[in-house]
């Protein structure tokens, strides 16, 4: 069970991090569009949010692929 959960956490978090970073859909980031025109946030903090996303997904996922190796 705990392997599919990190599968499927994994892919989203890959997916939405792939997304914003090079897509750059920054309307997948709750509100960004709205406190980008106050000015509040800059597209080099949905940049950021993108790659963390990004770097976990990868990491839930090389997770994954060390507990199906090892048990």
């Amino acid at each position: 069970m705990l392997k599919i959960i990190l599968f499927v956490i994994g892919i989203t978090f890959c997916l939405f991090g792939y997304l914003i970073v090079f897509k750059k859909q920054y309307g997948l980031i709750n509100d960004f569009k709205a406190r980008k025109k106050v000015g509040s946030q800059t597209d080099v903090d949905a940049m950021r949010v993108g790659k963390i996303e990004l770097i976990l997904g990868a990491g839930l996922l090389v997770l994954f692929v060390l507990l199906m190796i090892f048990t």
